[in-house]
């Protein structure tokens, strides 16, 4: 596909950041295929991210943030959080080198709106960044192939749409999804531990779902966090 010499009407603007120059080269190079997606910014790390970020205008600022996940100095999952820290809404899709579960969990604990392998095409790269620009979620099938690789039935075969939660509940799958242990939750709540874990087995039980990373990724799916 060769680059369109007009300009997209309502383009995707792209903030990347990747320590790597030649993969940051190489990222650009496939990306600049996609005439919807435009490159507002680059970085080395998610600390020159946050301050390219800062130094934007409004008219700047990304749809959607590309970073790799291992980075020195501040790495994608700290700069997804540095983003949550200064109430900055703008989803960040990580790619990482390693098809590894517990990156995996860590990226969606922290907020990740996707989470890719870099020897992913670019033509899935190109539509997870339009799911991620648009509001949804690119974070399968790397993780549906996961848990049907270990569970042998596919994943959330839960209800379309499960019983609600209590307001209590959703406050604690919230602070699930931003990582936190349930000692954690528990202190923050002025909750026991076993009052904290009660309430994740109810929350998996009323989703259909069997741990945390999946209760996220419903949750994610659902609206709900």
């Amino acid at each position: 596909m060769s680059k369109s010499t007009h300009t997209h009407p309502n383009p995707i603007k792209l903030l990347l950041v990747e320590d790597q120059h030649l993969v940051r080269e190489g990222l650009k190079g496939l990306l600049a295929l996609h005439e919807e997606i435009q490159l507002v910014g680059e970085a080395a790390d998610g600390a020159v991210a946050m301050e390219w970020i800062a130094a934007a205008s409004a008219d700047q600022l990304p749809d959607v943030i590309l970073s790799d996940m291992r980075m020195p100095r501040m790495d994608g999952v700290g700069l997804i959080r540095a983003l949550a820290a200064r109430a900055l809404k703008i989803p960040v899709l990580l790619l990482t080198t390693f098809d590894d579960s517990a990156a995996f969990d860590e990226a969606v604990s922290a907020g990740a709106r996707g989470f890719l392998l870099k020897a992913t095409s670019p033509e899935v790269l190109a539509q997870s960044l339009r799911d991620v620009a648009g509001g949804g979620t690119a974070l399968r099938p790397l993780i549906t192939e996961r848990i049907e690789r270990h569970s042998g039935e596919r994943a959330f075969s839960a209800t379309p749409q499960p019983d609600p939660l209590s307001p209590k509940e959703l406050q604690v799958l919230r602070l699930v999804a931003s990582g936190r242990s349930n000692t954690e939750i528990a202190a923050l709540l002025g909750n026991s531990e076993g009052v904290i874990k009660n309430h994740c087995s109810t929350v998996f039980s009323k989703m259909g779902v069997r741990d945390r990373t999946q209760a996220v990724l419903r949750a994610i799916d659902l609206g709900w966090i």
